[in-house]
């Protein structure tokens, strides 16, 4: 059936603190109709449960999309078969004052309803999509937002969906959180209580509330998802939690016996434990303690979270101090609303340190921890962009930021955690990458976001502009580049595959960047683009990338000598838009991208010697599209796509520890990213930063983002406590603002 249109004009909309108003002027009147529909003259009888609707199928179809499209699929089903009277059902909990309301504004286009029934006419008109009365019910909601109605405004069933109506409703409860946390509907909530171990007093008076309860949210996902764990199971005891060496929280449960947090308390809690590891899905390999712990300056306000971190269904709304030691926070856990308590306990080793420390003299529970911060987020989101190793810092250059490509350039410096901005590229470009031979950048084709691009830039860090210079042959993005020196060649830039528009080409140039000339070298046995391209021992490296329809694990070298390519031994997952460089020992590091089907947080390593490649370390957030470059002893893992979103956070992979972070040292004058940092003496914030590999943290949640002062002045909340099984507590007073975490790494 062909839906009618209204032609409709606006003459009201009210919304005050009694009644909403929605009034259109329609074209005909239908009011009489409408008197007849309810006097059981209609053609169609609407079923809601065991109520009764008499109505016209056209009038409803007009206001409504949805029946409209349950009108149509029925005639489309029925064919010419009619009936007089046509019954339809429809499913879901329909109010029925709501369902009458909406049935007669579809009829008069006026609906007026009062301030007690906004809630559930906003439920019908949702689920029948009436848009224009789903927005004016929003509205109302959100300026009539009050301490005792926000909880039950952010438990409407399928809120969810209107991501920008949930966004207002958390950052009034986050605002209002001293006095939410008081009300008797937030106290009426699923309550997860968790115990975090802490092993000093230093770390116990160094906590902020989101940060823990953040860790806290972490884990729980992890139970729901891992073990299938529900909520009736998270809120039936009190959970005992420690800080494992990749800095996630795990059960006590899963502590080793005879480690040196192994204490009394652990071993009492394995006893009470009604957990079943044999039963656990899916359980990562436990991490043990290490002796001295890291502590981490990181913190953001909770209502200035970035996009890539918010993810509906597992949100962390607010989160507050209770108690000395005890926070409580309300967060979405599987998309239900529920609170958390959280209470630090002190749980001194039961040995000391192994490891020989100018501090060994002093007691396990007075040693201090050394300080990092959060590494700083780059001023946008961005994929496919090119990286390159500038003089020791990370440049960045261009990519796309899923609504255009980009000419930005940005640059990292890892001595002092800041980002610096210098002279945008002459064409946005995406799906490209940079090179830097002899001090000078040189950024090669790409896609301008409608076609692809021949052109090429060069960059002059002393001059800082950029100049064009000969373009390639054959316009392309998604090329695969690198740097290569030949024997007694001089430094040569190699372009590999790349996609024309139509399918991925085989094609390769080499640029030799003192004659600025191109040339043709041998072509790819296989046609790919997205590809990673690295140049090592003499040789260029062609790993993974697609062809016109499946995702490649092969590789392909290429031997200047002889101009010939090879295969060699295949990647383990076949993937596109991965990172690949040269690094630890000379080795090849093949480094995120995508499967066709997921992000990958994975990374292989590829061993010329032995010609076979290994898996190695996750990274903490998946990334498809990742940038990567190499600086000191770090490879750099830069923006991409986490499958949810597109990322403005880095990482790296640390050749000591063999582990991916967002964290780096911090220095005496550090003030990251722009803002200054807290003295230790004057620290009130333990952050809790997750570093888990899983790829569905991979939208950068809470491993990324700039660094800011916390005040727990003002965050620190006085009201009830939830219901917490008593513990040990350190007595340490809290002092001063600020944010600090605990890392833990092994000997």
């Amino acid at each position: 059936m062909a839906r009618a249109r209204w032609p409709l004009g606006i003459v009201g909309r009210y919304a005050g603190g009694e009644s909403v108003v929605v009034e259109w002027r329609c074209g005909w009147g239908l009011v009489s109709v409408h008197v007849s529909a309810v006097s059981g003259n209609s053609c169609f009888v609407l079923l809601v449960g065991n109520m009764e609707f008499h109505a016209h199928r056209a009038v409803l179809a007009c206001a409504s999309p949805h029946l409209f499209e349950l009108f149509t699929a029925d005639d489309e089903n029925k064919g010419s078969q009619r009936e007089n009277v046509i019954t339809y059902k429809l499913n879901g909990g329909f109010d029925r004052t709501a369902l009458e309301k909406l049935i007669h504004y579809a009829y008069t286009a006026r609906l007026e309803v009062s301030n007690s029934q906004v809630k559930a006419v906003y439920l019908a008109a949702r689920h029948l999509k009436m848009d224009r009365v789903v927005k004016e019910c929003t509205r109302h909601l959100i300026k009539n937002l009050n301490v005792e109605n926000c909880i039950e405004t952010r438990s409407l069933p399928g809120i969810a969906r209107n991501k920008a109506f949930v966004e207002q409703v958390d950052t009034f409860i986050a605002k209002e959180f001293e006095n939410v946390s008081k009300s008797k509907i937030l106290l009426s909530l699923p309550c997860v209580r968790v115990e975090v171990l802490n092993q000093t007093r230093e770390e116990m008076s160094l906590v902020v509330g989101e940060s823990v309860c953040q860790l806290v949210l972490e884990w729980i996902k992890r139970q729901c998802e891992d073990d299938a764990i529900n909520m009736d199971q998270l809120t039936e005891k009190t959970h005992l939690l420690y800080l494992a060496m990749d800095n996630s929280l795990q059960d006590c449960t899963e502590l080793p016996t005879g480690d040196v947090s192994d204490t009394e308390i652990v071993q009492d809690y394995k006893k009470l434990s009604k957990r079943n590891q044999a039963n656990s899905k899916g359980r990562r390999k436990s991490q043990l303690q290490p002796a001295k712990p890291r502590v981490l300056i990181y913190s953001r306000d909770i209502g200035a979270r970035t996009e890539q971190e918010k993810e509906i269904d597992w949100n962390l709304i607010a989160a507050a101090r209770v108690g000395e030691h005890t926070f409580m926070a309300l967060a979405t856990i599987n998309g239900r609303l529920a609170t958390m308590s959280v209470m630090l306990r002190l749980n001194q080793p039961s040995s000391p340190s192994p490891v020989v420390t100018p501090v060994a003299s002093r007691p396990a529970s007075e040693e201090k921890p050394d300080l990092y911060c959060v590494m700083a987020n780059m001023s946008s989101v961005k994929c496919a962009a090119g990286c390159a190793n500038l003089n020791d810092s990370l440049l960045v250059c261009g990519g796309y930021d899923r609504a255009e490509c980009l000419k930005c350039v940005e640059l990292y410096d890892p001595e002092t955690n800041l980002w610096d901005t210098l002279s945008s590229m002459k064409e946005a470009r995406g799906r490209f990458d940079i090179a830097v031979v002899k001090g000078k950048v040189y950024a090669i084709g790409g896609s301008n976001g409608t076609t692809e691009l021949a052109t090429v830039e060069k960059y002059d860090p002393q001059e800082k502009k950029w100049t064009q210079i000969t373009p390639l042959p054959l316009a392309r993005c998604n090329i695969g580049k690198c740097i290569v020196c030949v024997c007694d060649l001089n430094e040569l830039i190699y372009c590999i595959g790349g996609w024309n528009g139509q399918v991925g080409i085989k094609q390769c140039d080499v640029l030799d960047p003192t004659t600025g000339r191109w040339s043709s070298i041998a072509s790819l046995q296989t046609g790919r683009y997205q590809a990673g391209v690295c140049a090592m021992d003499g040789l260029v490296f062609a790993a993974g990338g697609c062809d016109a329809w499946n995702c490649l694990s092969s590789v392909e070298v290429y031997d200047p000598q002889t101009d010939e390519w090879t295969y060699a031994k295949g990647m383990i997952t076949a993937r596109r838009g991965c990172g690949l460089a040269v690094f630890k020992g000379r080795k090849l590091y093949a480094v995120g991208g995508s499967d066709g089907s997921h992000s990958l947080c994975s990374t292989e390593i590829y061993c010329p010697q032995e010609k076979i490649w290994t898996p190695g370390p996750n990274m903490t957030t998946a990334r498809a599209n990742v940038g990567v470059a190499v600086i000191g002893s770090r490879l750099y893992a830069v923006g991409g796509f986490s499958g949810k979103t597109f990322l403005n956070s880095i990482e790296y992979l640390d050749e000591k520890t063999n582990e991916w972070t967002t964290f780096v040292p911090k220095l005496p004058t550090q003030s990251g990213a722009g803002s200054p940092q807290p003295d230790l003496a004057q620290a009130n914030g333990i952050v809790l930063q997750s570093l888990n590999s899983q790829a569905e943290q991979a939208d950068g949640m809470y491993g990324c983002g700039s660094v800011h002062v916390f005040d727990m002045e003002a965050s620190a909340v006085e009201g009830t406590v939830l219901p917490h099984r008593e513990g040990s507590e350190s007595s340490i007073k809290d002092e001063g603002s600020g944010s600090i975490m605990r890392f833990e790494t092994s000997s």
